[in-house]
């Protein structure tokens, strides 16, 4: 069975700092929600508050439409996998998987039919009479999300699972989670600061920074309608260009480079941030804006070209190599340009 899960006005601090400020989330049935940001903004705190492990100062928090902010972890019909296992090193694979059930006085013939539910779904029914020590890390963690699985919960809380595998395990078992909730269709909540793994798995990413929410959207919203600099630049492989301009009567000016654009400004204000993306940023001959190369990184299927134009520095996208000291011309993709307030920040 999936959950609705809604969070009301959530505050956490510790001593003197605020972990979490003014939270409010609400994720319907079924739904992947990542939630991501940078390490310390408040994510593991918000799962282990979800989840009972950490009380919070005030706020509410409902699991189908049910006040569960008191209730006991054993209460809550929730399941989490932490980024360390958690598994007992003493105990072999099935007794890690067994014991909850076991503690719970499940009758035998339920467990064992989970069991190989679970196994079966993962892919570990080889590991079963083996102890954690002598697992891979990617074993490790099959097992510590079999454990949750069997539980079968109504919510599936992740925290940061993938953060201590290498790129290929990553990927691998980044796709079975993903299997994992088309075919069980739970509600799930991934923590992670990895923002391609919060973009491939989220049906909705919630962007978190310093304890508040940034912005809540589809990966297509948060990558191509950022709300302010913060995600601009958090969200993508490349850091998104933020270069302050001057707003002029019939365009824009970078430093010297004045362009002439259609303007979509309001009010008096003469300066703001523009935002462009590196593959956004087109070389061009028949351009007459002049960037000179710093330096050149491969990336495999393309070059990431650093450049000074005007008195910026701009990434740019290449499918070719240019020396340093190089000069190029280049056009901007004036329908993905972004356009923010240099005092706050926000999108205009």
């Amino acid at each position: 069975m999936s959950s609705s899960i809604e969070i009301q006005s959530l505050f956490k601090s510790f001593d003197d700092k605020d972990v979490l400020i003014d939270f409010n989330l609400e994720i319907k049935p079924s739904q992947f929600v990542a939630i991501l940001g940078p390490s310390g903004c408040g994510k593991s705190t918000l799962l282990r508050i979800i989840s009972g492990l950490e009380y919070l100062d005030s706020g509410k928090v409902f699991l189908n439409n049910e006040d569960i902010t008191n209730f006991d972890p054993k209460d809550r019909d929730i399941a989490m996998v932490f980024q360390n296992y958690a598994l007992y090193p003493h105990k072999s694979v099935q007794e890690n998987l067994t014991l909850g059930l076991k503690l719970k006085k499940v009758e035998p013939s339920i467990i064992t039919q989970r069991l190989n539910n679970v196994t079966t779904k993962l892919n570990i029914k080889r590991l079963l009479d083996r102890k954690p020590g002598s697992l891979s890390g990617g074993e490790m963690q099959r097992v510590a999300v079999a454990r949750a699985l069997m539980k079968k919960p109504s919510l599936f809380l992740f925290d940061e699972p993938l953060s201590n595998l290498d790129a290929n395990l990553r990927d691998r078992l980044r796709d079975e989670i993903k299997r994992l909730h088309k075919e069980l269709g739970m509600t799930m909540i991934y923590v992670t600061h990895d923002q391609l793994e919060a973009m491939s798995l989220g049906d909705l990413i919630v962007v978190m920074n310093d304890g508040s929410i940034q912005q809540i959207g589809t990966p297509e919203q948060i990558y191509s309608q950022p709300v302010n600099v913060f995600v601009a630049e958090f969200i993508g492989n490349v850091k998104m260009n933020i270069l302050e301009i001057n707003i002029l009567d019939d365009g824009i000016s970078f430093g010297d480079i004045k362009i002439k654009i259609k303007n979509k400004f309001y009010g008096d204000s003469k300066k703001c941030l523009f935002g462009i993306r590196s593959g956004d940023i087109m070389i061009s001959q028949n351009s007459e804006y002049p960037a000179k190369i710093i330096s050149a990184d491969y990336f495999g299927n393309y070059w990431l070209l650093q450049c000074e134009f005007g008195d910026h520095i701009l990434k740019i996208n290449s499918d070719q190599y240019f020396a340093t000291g190089e000069s190029i011309n280049i056009s901007f993709n004036w329908d993905n340009a972004h356009y923010f307030d240099s005092e706050t920040g926000l999108r205009l």
